[in-house]
């Protein structure tokens, strides 16, 4: 089963478009905006073991609406 699936990714809590999880380069997770562009932070996995955490953990900030947006005073 694909990670994607397994998790629940709220849509963007800035402007509520679509969410999509990516992985970085095989070594970390993070959750961007297909509208607007805003992503949560990576976060970084060292092996398989550690991989499905790292993507539950980043999907949970997004959720929480921690995000990166690179739009001036926010």
């Amino acid at each position: 089963m694909d990670i994607e699936e397994m998790l629940e990714i709220h849509d963007c809590p800035l402007c509520d478009g679509g969410s999509l999880l990516e992985e970085e380069s095989g070594c970390g997770y993070y959750v961007m905006c297909l509208d607007c562009g805003c992503h949560s932070v990576t976060i970084d996995f060292h092996s398989e073991e550690e991989r499905l955490e790292a993507a539950k953990k980043t999907v949970m900030l997004w959720n929480a609406g921690k995000v990166i947006s690179s739009h001036p005073g926010e």
